[in-house]
């Protein structure tokens, strides 16, 4: 039987010792051969995500659909770093007794004003191996000894939950052209129209994400790797995409009006209720968050490969530090918490750069104003910068800020970390991976497309552009776009990798 509908939100409780245990066991599964270790510019989000894959955010995506431009597609990838299994290795799960949700926030506040949750439940026993009897032609064949079902729910304040989807069969983990030999087939069969408009697909794909490592080194420690690397090329990831109407997302369901959004996923493990005189049953503890690409890879302190992970002996990362406790945050009190202005505002990648390149005076004044707008307020003229002197933002351009809501309350507005999309740009008709660095207004930071290079943008931004135009050609790597075709119309993605 599925999961129930539930409030929607609920406090922080402490992990039960089924779900610590059921971590370990994904540790074992992880560390095994369905995937590889993690490395610089790979999607290990925190040092717990080692243990418990299932809930290890991978990427965030939105976007207006390129051929309905009045919907917008929401994507969002888990299990970074899955290798094929082509029916040998364990297939990719999604979790059970797990809330996974996509929050919108048209307000500006922190707080989600629009929730899409799925909730997983397994149909079959899980498989280490042999998960087929036979060729599988159908996401209900017999031939699959092991499915997943889910169903997805709307979730909005004050209102009781709406069941979009239930029970449906989830895209199962590719097993070889042998045993799938349409998986595009398998595909089409498990995307799903939604009510009022959109549709859904949920199953695993292959991952677009793409970057060259030697940027994320800059962002973490200002180092240059000596060769290009892009360690994600050939692996696979789970996803929740769904693609809806733009009027269900605006505020007020009017995105004339008012036209950006603020998004972001968290995933929530069930725990048990330890606190005294609170009722009894389930509670569910937020463990994983993602918004802007990156964020918690590339700016917390303590996370792997960090010069301060490093020096206390932990180079996979500090458990329970700055990098694992981002996981857990609240976004609606982002605006208060000193931790995560001071990770995105206070950098440590360009004064190292500049240690190394001193005919290259990258900016060295900390706190950023322009990293803050970046990322926890989006780019606009009204927007306020509230860190170091002053409170005015340097970036003036009205791109992607829910203060550019026209019925938004200007005074309620709370800066957090989300990844913000202004549902009236219109489709770029030349895609530039470097988004509005480049003069494609459409592109990161304004919503993220699948071919946008945000980890490009970030770096350099962070090594002073827009303002300062001349470092730009050093930060010009060679990634060109995922490293496998995408489709031309919703999900977009590529069907998963295969070994055969």
């Amino acid at each position: 039987m599925a999961d129930k509908p539930s409030p929607h939100r609920s406090r922080r409780r402490v992990p039960t010792a089924a779900v610590a245990a059921s971590a370990l066991i994904a540790l074992a599964a992880w560390a095994g051969p369905g995937t590889q270790g993690a490395s610089a510019g790979s999607h290990i989000d925190a040092p717990s995500a080692m243990l418990d894959p299932e809930i290890n955010a991978g990427d965030l995506y939105a976007f207006t659909s390129p051929e309905a431009p009045d919907t917008a597609t929401l994507i969002v990838t888990y299990q970074s770093l899955s290798l094929p299994v082509d029916g040998v290795l364990p297939p990719a799960t999604f979790g059970t007794r797990t809330r996974y949700d996509l929050n919108i926030d048209s307000r500006g506040t922190g707080r989600p004003d629009l929730t899409y949750r799925w909730t997983f439940r397994d149909e079959g026993q899980r498989q280490f191996l042999g998960v087929l009897n036979g060729q599988v032609d159908s996401v209900s064949s017999p031939n699959l000894k092991f499915k997943q079902r889910y169903t997805l729910e709307e979730l909005r304040p004050g209102k009781p939950p709406k069941v979009l989807v239930r029970d449906a069969i989830a895209a199962p983990s590719r097993a070889g052209a042998a045993g799938m030999p349409d998986y595009e087939g398998l595909r089409r069969e498990a995307t799903l129209p939604v009510p009022g408009g959109g549709q859904v697909y949920t199953g695993q794909a292959a991952d677009p994400f793409f970057n060259d490592a030697r940027e994320m080194e800059i962002l973490k420690s200002g180092t240059e790797l000596p060769l290009p690397f892009s360690p994600l090329q050939g692996t696979n990831v789970t996803v929740m995409a769904l693609q809806v109407p733009k009027k269900a997302l605006a505020l007020n369901g009017d995105p004339a009006r008012n036209p950006v959004v603020g998004v972001w996923a968290t995933a929530a493990r069930e725990t048990l209720n330890v606190q005294p005189g609170a009722a009894d049953g389930a509670r569910y503890a937020q463990v994983s968050r993602v918004g802007n690409v990156i964020v918690n890879e590339a700016f917390a302190p303590d996370n792997y490969l960090t010069p301060a992970a490093m020096l206390r002996g932990s180079p996979l990362g500090v458990l329970g530090g700055v990098a694992d406790q981002f996981n857990t945050w609240d976004a609606a009190k982002d605006a208060d918490n000193h931790q995560l202005i001071d990770m995105v505002t206070k950098l440590r990648g360009p004064k190292a750069f500049h240690a190394t390149h001193p005919g290259l005076p990258a900016p060295q004044a900390n706190p950023r104003k322009d990293m803050f707008q970046l990322l926890m307020t989006g780019l606009s003229g009204k927007a306020r910068c509230p860190v170091g002197e002053g409170a005015a933002c340097p970036i003036r351009e009205d791109l992607n800020s829910q203060v550019m809501n026209a019925d938004a309350d200007a005074g309620a507005f709370r800066p957090a970390e989300e990844l913000r999309l202004n549902l009236s740009t219109p489709v770029s008709r030349t895609p530039r991976k470097g988004g509005f660095l480049d003069g494609d207004p459409q592109g990161f930071p304004n919503g993220r497309r699948l071919t946008d290079d945000p980890t490009h943008v970030l770096v350099r931004v962070a090594m002073g552009e827009p303002a300062v135009k001349e470092y730009a050609p050093l930060f010009r790597f060679t990634t060109s776009g995922p490293p496998t075709k995408l489709a031309p119309t919703f999900p977009y993605l590529a069907v998963p990798h295969g070994l055969f």
